[in-house]
């Protein structure tokens, strides 16, 4: 029996409408480290505080002149949770040891709050959140097996999520059915919960990892219905 002509259960299977694609963008996402990391400048920049994931661009923009200006550059692409207190989650203070009054760690975060709510008590910024374990999967096309993918992906991401992060490499792919070790996968369930532990930390233990060749390998196959690219 051809592949792509399998029975495909229902919460599988790609339709005309892109159910499955408007599932994963409803869904707030998780961010590698390495992806973090990525958009660290002023006309790309993120910055993450306690695992909430901010884009910070425009604000940066509204902040030239200032001196929060090239500060907030500086740490684009970076964690800046140590600049708050871990249970208020408020900017940290300190004793000025000249007044000995109580002033911001970052005294630049005054600055940002001058210009309304600051963005870590609101969500207008908010795009994501930060993984707390990354881990390595391949994909490969069953037409084209010696060409696959090797993608750093969040534990915590489902299926559907992984292949939204996935369109930039095949328009279509919300279009493909997801296999791994003969297993249909669910879009809406994560690697683990589609049977699929997360083993590089044993990996790691024993020595096993080279280049991530131990990574889990899924194979996507066409199905009978194409998304509109």
């Amino acid at each position: 029996m051809n592949e792509s002509t399998l029975e495909i259960p229902e919460q599988c299977r790609p339709n005309v409408n892109n159910t499955l694609q408007n599932q994963a963008e409803s869904l707030l996402p998780f961010y590698t480290f390495n992806e973090l990391a990525q958009h660290n400048d002023s006309t790309d920049a993120w910055i993450c505080i306690f695992g909430q994931i901010y884009d910070i661009t425009s604000l940066i923009k509204k902040l030239q002149g200032t001196s929060a200006y090239q500060q907030l550059i500086d740490y684009a692409g970076q964690d800046i949770s140590s600049w708050f207190d871990e249970q208020t989650h408020e900017p940290r203070k300190r004793i000025d040891p000249q007044t000995y009054e109580s002033v911001l760690l970052i005294k630049n975060l005054s600055i940002i709050e001058t210009l309304g709510i600051p963005f870590w008590k609101t969500n207008d910024f908010l795009i994501g959140r930060l993984t707390e374990h990354c881990r390595y999967i391949r994909l490969i096309h069953n037409f084209s097996p010696k060409n696959p993918y090797l993608l750093e992906v969040a534990e915590e991401e489902t299926i559907g999520q992984i292949a939204r992060k996935f369109l930039k490499y095949n328009s279509h792919i919300f279009s493909y059915i997801w296999r791994y070790n003969g297993q249909i996968l669910d879009f809406n369930k994560t690697l683990t919960e589609n049977g699929i532990p997360n083993e590089e930390l044993f990996h790691d233990k024993y020595g096993w990892r080279s280049d991530n060749e131990n990574c889990p390998t899924i194979l996507l196959y066409f199905s009978d219905d194409l998304t509109i690219a």
